[in-house]
C-alpha cells in the first residue's frame, strides 16, 4: 500500500494518524542556497526557491522544530527516523531533535561528491543523516545491512582454512561485517543511473519532460535505512518526498509508504518514476 499527496508537511495530520508510522525518512530543505527572494513560488518546480523561503536561521529552525514535533506525534513508540542535513546546520538539527524529545542514536556521514569545489575553501564532500528513535525499544535489523569488507590480515586456523572470511569472486579475502556510520559507497552525481533517467531529461533519456532533481538521494541509501529500521509490511513516511525516492524504495523493499511534497512538479516526477521503475 502506498499513498502520496501534493501537500505540506503541516497538513500531514489529514493523512497520517497519531502513533501510526514505523519509520520516517525526511530530506528537508537545507537553507544553504542564499537569502529569500521576493515573490517566491514554491510550487513551480524550482527547488532553489524552496530552499530560500526563510529570512533568517531562527525562522528556519522554528519551522524545522514544528515539523519534527509532528513527526514525533505520528511515529509509533517503537519507531525510528532518519533526518538528512547539511554540515552547516547539523549541530542545530541535533539540538532540535532533542528538543522534540527524540533519542539520538547516531549521526551517519555519507560521501556526497558534487561539483568542482572552491579555490578558497575545502570542497564539501559529505552530508549527515541523524538516526533517532522515539523510545529505547526500536527495530534494528543488522543482519539485513551487513557489508562486505576486504580482510587486511586473513588469519587461518591450524588446518590452513580461512578463519571468519572467504574468497570473493574477484579473488580477494573478504568477510561480512557490521555496518558503520561512515558511508562511502554512495556517490553524487549519479545522473546516469536508471533511477534518474526514468523521469529526467538527460543525454540518455532526451524524451523525458523534467529536469533532474537537484537534491535527490541515491535509492540504495534510503533502502539501507528502511531495511535496518523496518520489517516487511511496516509503514514508512516522508514529508519531503521530492522525486519519490523514499516511496519507490519502500515499495521495492515490501513496505507501505505515505509520502507528501508541497511541490506539484515533484509529484509529477514521482508519478513518472512509478510508471517507469516498478
Amino acid at each position: 500500500m502506498y499513498k502520496y499527496y501534493n501537500a505540506s508537511c503541516f497538513d500531514s495530520y489529514k493523512y497520517i494518524d497519531h502513533n501510526s508510522i514505523d519509520m520516517f525518512f525526511c530530506d528537508p530543505p537545507y537553507f544553504i542556497s542564499g537569502a529569500r527572494p521576493r515573490n517566491i513560488n514554491i510550487t513551480t518546480g524550482d527547488r532553489n526557491d524552496w530552499d530560500r523561503q526563510w529570512s533568517s536561521k531562527n525562522e528556519f529552525y522554528d519551522w524545522t522544530l514544528k515539523w519534527m514535533l509532528l513527526m514525533y506525534d505520528q511515529l509509533k513508540p517503537t519507531g525510528s527516523a532518519y533526518i538528512c542535513s547539511s554540515w552547516q546546520h547539523s549541530g542545530k538539527i541535533m539540538q532540535l531533535l532533542k528538543e522534540a524529545k527524540f533519542k539520538i542514536r547516531n549521526r551517519i556521514t555519507w560521501k556526497r561528491d558534487k561539483g568542482r569545489g572552491s579555490k578558497t575553501n575545502w570542497k564539501s564532500m559529505h552530508e549527515d543523516i541523524w538516526f533517532v528513535t522515539k523510545s529505547n525499544t526500536y527495530t534494528f535489523n543488522v543482519k539485513n545491512i551487513m557489508i562486505t569488507k576486504k580482510v587486511v590480515a586473513p588469519y587461518r586456523d591450524e588446518n590452513g582454512n580461512p578463519k571468519g572470511w572467504s574468497i570473493s569472486n574477484n579473488g580477494e579475502p573478504v568477510r561480512m561485517t557490521y555496518p558503520g556510520n561512515l558511508w562511502i559507497d554512495f556517490t553524487v552525481p549519479f545522473w546516469s543511473m536508471k533511477e534518474v533517467r526514468s523521469y529526467a531529461k538527460t543525454k540518455k533519456s532526451p524524451n523525458n519532460r523534467h529536469k533532474k532533481h537537484n537534491t535527490q538521494k541515491p535509492k540504495e541509501l534510503v533502502k539501507r535505512c528502511i531495511l535496518a529500521s523496518t520489517n516487511k509490511g511496516d509503514t514508512v513516511a516522508d514529508y519531503f518526498v521530492g522525486s519519490g525516492t523514499t516511496l519507490i524504495s519502500a515499495i521495492e523493499t515490501g513496505r507501505n509508504c505515505i509520502a507528501l511534497d508541497i511541490n506539484s512538479v515533484c509529484i509529477e516526477m514521482l508519478e513518472d518514476r512509478l510508471r517507469n521503475e516498478l
